[in-house]
């Protein structure tokens, strides 16, 4: 009966020590991951900050601006879930209107005409929103992100 005993208490402990290094690993994952999700915001902050000051120093479209920076803020991995497009409505305003144009190979196989529509369609939404983007370009320039 004692040998009983004693084999439990060999299996229960050598268990718990077996659990202890699971949880160690458990936790070493966790910080690892959390380092590298923290490693990838700052590098997407980095960039939405770029192409922000770009837009404002007219090295960057509108349209093209917002389009790279709408999809950045949509990648970042924040604690809580953050409503982007309330935070900056001009931005995804824009975005909005501009997503859906054919770019590229696709945009040179439409006819001039349609071409120019889409132009003239993109340009009037840019200029009806330019002073707000801006002003929004301004504060996503100052975006942290330890502060997300």
């Amino acid at each position: 009966m004692v040998w009983l005993a004693v084999v439990a208490v060999i299996i229960v402990s050598a268990l718990a020590i077996y659990a202890a290094l699971l949880v160690g690993r458990l936790m070493g994952q966790q910080k690892v991951i959390k380092n590298a999700v923290a490693k990838r915001n700052q590098n997407l902050v980095t960039d939405i900050r770029y192409i922000a000051k770009a837009m404002q120093e007219d090295r960057c479209g509108l349209s093209e601006g917002v389009i790279r920076i709408s999809n950045l803020l949509i990648a970042l991995q924040t604690p809580q879930l953050i409503d982007w497009a309330q935070r900056y409505p001009a931005v995804f305003q824009l975005y909005n209107a501009v997503k859906e144009l054919p770019t590229h190979e696709a945009r040179n196989k439409l006819p001039l005409q349609q071409r120019m529509r889409q132009d003239l369609q993109r340009e009037a939404e840019e200029k009806a929103l330019e002073k707000q983007i801006l002003q929004e370009a301004e504060a996503l320039e100052k975006l942290s992100a330890e502060a997300l």
